[in-house]
């Protein structure tokens, strides 16, 4: 007689347990939202199970579907494993008892993995500086951890189970020697270009016109429409940068940079919100992506990491980037930025008189600067200059809104 029912009602190690304890031979078939698998009995214990598409042994594919809270299950008894399936003979009350473990375990791994489309990177500074002894299978990670596998590549890769990979990835993300920097393009529902840039329009129009939350709605339309678009992620991550939503806009720049991983603009403001959520270390990281490619000059990704070293104090390493980056930029002015910075570091020399030269010749380029003007101030009143200082001051408060910061 068949037994179906759904696992909402009966756990999966329920349904086992009752198949073990009646020395049951048969095959029972699971489905959960297009997923499906098998594990097969005689005379009570495990014969074979598999994962549909999943490349796992009998007992990795049994743990897999422990996890599965929702969806049908069928017995059907007398029915043989697979043609040409690799037959064991599994203990299902250890089985049982490890896959307890393993669930309550998995618990904690997946609300830092919540998915295998997941894609890592290393942050080296950390790890050189790490003096905590890593476990054998994370030693067999990280020099596959190279910001494009997925963590389903990954299992691949080291030959690790699904079980052992998520906790070695765990454990380094706990130590915060690897970060999250987006998600592998899944398959998305088939929508038409011209339903996408009707929504893309709309919404640089309104990003043009300031109005923020218009152009969010529909960017955010473009993502749940189509969620590869990295181009509607970009715009989102930026709409966040300017609400000072830090997390909301790592999380559109990570997503934005899977689609698109080359794109430097994205590595670039990913830098920024790490280092306004005081993540140096993984602002670094990003940058070092843009820099290490060395295709094209990059200069603002210079001056983002010369703003980390004036936040460290590493003044020499400042101007060295900050060198690089005038040499990026070779006969076309500098961005604002670069004078913010370049005068920043000059003041913390103590190198007032630089650092006025600096920051009037950033003026003089972009007089409607309030942040270049405001620094001036500081500096002609740091210098003892008050009436200049005074009548800078006096311009920053009638310009308009300037682009002082990155």
């Amino acid at each position: 007689m068949a037994l179906k029912g759904s696992l909402n009602e009966a756990s999966l190690p329920d349904v086992v347990q009752l198949l073990v304890m009646g020395n049951k031979t048969g095959c029972l078939s699971l489905t959960v939202d297009g997923a499906g698998g098998i594990i097969c009995f005689i005379n009570g214990r495990i014969c074979h199970a598999s994962v549909d598409g999943r490349d796992l042994g009998t007992e990795d594919s049994v743990y897999a579907m422990f996890k599965w809270t929702h969806g049908q299950f069928s017995f059907d008894p007398g029915v043989t494993p697979p043609a040409g399936a690799v037959l064991v003979s599994v203990d299902p009350q250890g089985l049982l008892l490890e896959g307890a473990r393993r669930v309550d375990e998995w618990s904690l791994v997946e609300k830092r993995i919540p998915s295998f489309d997941v894609v890592f990177a290393l942050d080296r500074q950390r790890l050189l500086r790490n003096s905590i002894a890593l476990t054998d299978e994370q030693q067999l990670l990280l020099p596959l951890i190279d910001g494009f596998r997925d963590v389903t590549a990954l299992m691949a890769a080291s030959k690790l189970g699904e079980f052992a990979t998520g906790k070695a990835l765990f454990g380094l993300l706990s130590g915060a020697f690897i970060v999250a920097v987006g998600s592998r393009e899944t398959e998305a529902p088939v929508v038409s270009d011209s339903v996408i840039s009707e929504h893309r329009n709309l919404g640089i129009a309104f990003y043009k016109a300031r109005m923020y939350s218009d152009a969010g709605r529909e960017f955010r339309r473009i993502t749940q429409l189509r969620p590869s678009d990295s181009g509607a992620a970009f715009f989102l991550g930026l709409i966040a940068l300017r609400d000072a939503r830090w997390n909301d806009a790592v999380a559109s720049f990570q997503t934005a940079a899977v689609s698109t991983p080359r794109a430097s603009a994205i590595f670039v403001n990913l830098a920024y919100a790490y280092e306004r959520l005081g993540q140096y270390g993984k602002a670094r990281l990003a940058l070092d992506q843009v820099i290490a490619r060395g295709t094209r000059p990059e200069p603002l990704a210079h001056v983002s990491m010369a703003a980390l070293a004036l936040h460290r104090g590493d003044l020499d390493s400042a101007a060295a980037a900050l060198g690089d980056a005038r040499q990026a930029w070779r006969e076309a002015a500098p961005q604002p930025t670069w004078f913010h910075y370049a005068g920043v570091e000059a003041t913390m020399r103590g190198n007032l008189d630089r650092a006025v030269e600096i920051l009037a010749d950033g003026v003089s380029r972009y007089p409607a600067s309030a942040v270049l003007l405001n620094n001036l101030s500081a500096a002609y009143e740091a210098s003892g200059k008050f009436a200049e200082a005074r009548a800078a001051s006096l311009r920053a408060a009638t310009a308009g809104k300037g682009a002082g910061g990155r």
